[in-house]
């Protein structure tokens, strides 16, 4: 089970109170990042999951359940972007042929970042320390015809266990014996959710104030991500419900001061977008602040329930350093 403890050895607590106006973002940001980025945007930014934490991907993988994160460039190819370290930690693995490379990052004994079809020029090795923000490798230019280019990224708890990637892997997936990256899918039909293993939803990971821990005070801020032009409902609670009859209208670029962020759980067991909660309490321009949602999930890819696979990010959080 995954826990704050895991996720990181401490955790500081947010400002104790935040009054009606004039809010001020003295709210701590969280210690991970996402993992792949373009020169001069924010981390994230231009980039779709077009396949989620436990959804279907019915084009490649059919009734099977995505064990990771498939981050896609929303325009053009995703070849050649760059991945990064979501936080400190250790490499513990580079190689196999997914295809292309793979990366695993230790941040504690049972937490584990993996980064999938990486080009074959590793900037990084076994051993190796990396901090949040390192280049751990670039997307590789898929050439087989068997899906475009893209990350393939997974949070989980484990590097091997014996009924996924070790001494009995229990389904026929090609990674086979002992193979640290593990299959990407489960079997739908399976008894158990991916959670139940081990694997965790990586944005809700990601963005966890109190499981992914904080550094104290920090100003912070998130930024309309590129291409968003929409007007969003504001809610004086995180999580779908009555809203306060306020609309925001949200331009790409445009920044807003963070005071606090609620996620779904990390451990979360729906099997399709729907499942995934990102909540960013704002300070917003008359001086209130509110609840306005960070990520939506889309049809660009549907299971064969015709429920969403897909999550396109509204807000993208500013961090420290970054």
């Amino acid at each position: 089970m995954l826990t704050r403890r895991s996720l990181l050895a401490a955790v500081v607590a947010a400002a104790a109170a935040i009054p009606r106006r004039r809010v001020v973002a003295q709210v701590s940001v969280p210690a991970f990042s996402y993992p792949i980025g373009l020169p001069g945007r924010v981390l994230g930014d231009g980039f779709v999951i077009r396949h989620g934490y436990a959804t279907e991907n019915t084009w490649y993988n059919p009734g099977w359940l995505h064990t990771g994160e498939d981050w896609y460039a929303i325009e053009g190819d995703t070849a050649g972007a760059a991945v990064f370290a979501i936080a400190d930690g250790e490499v513990v693995f580079a190689g196999s042929d997914y295809p292309g490379p793979v990366v695993i990052v230790r941040h504690a004994p049972d937490l584990f970042s993996m980064y999938g079809h990486l080009a074959y020029d590793l900037p990084v090795e076994t051993g190796q320390r990396v901090a949040r923000g390192a280049r751990v490798g670039t997307v590789l230019s898929r050439t087989d015809g068997r899906a475009p280019s893209h990350l393939h990224f997974e949070i989980r708890t484990f590097l091997t266990i014996p009924e996924v990637n070790g001494e009995a892997p229990r389904y026929g997936v090609g990674c086979g014996f002992q193979c640290p990256p593990g299959p990407g899918y489960w079997p739908i039909d399976a008894p158990e959710h991916p959670s139940a293993l081990g694997w965790r939803n990586p944005t809700h990971a990601i963005n966890t104030p109190a499981a992914t821990g904080m550094e104290p005070r920090v100003p912070a801020e998130v930024v309309v991500a590129s291409g968003v032009e929409v007007e969003v409902s504001v809610s004086p609670r995180a999580g779908a419900g009555e809203g306060t009859g306020v609309r925001l209208p949200l331009v790409s670029g445009e920044r807003y001061p963070l005071l606090d962020i609620d996620t779904g759980p990390v451990a979360s067991t729906p099997t399709s977008a729907e499942g995934y909660g990102l909540w960013y309490r704002l300070a917003l321009p008359d001086g209130d602040a509110g609840w306005v949602e960070g990520a939506v999930p889309t049809d660009d890819e549907t299971g064969s329930d015709g429920r969403p696979s897909s999550i396109r990010f509204l807000l993208l959080p500013l961090l420290a350093g970054a």
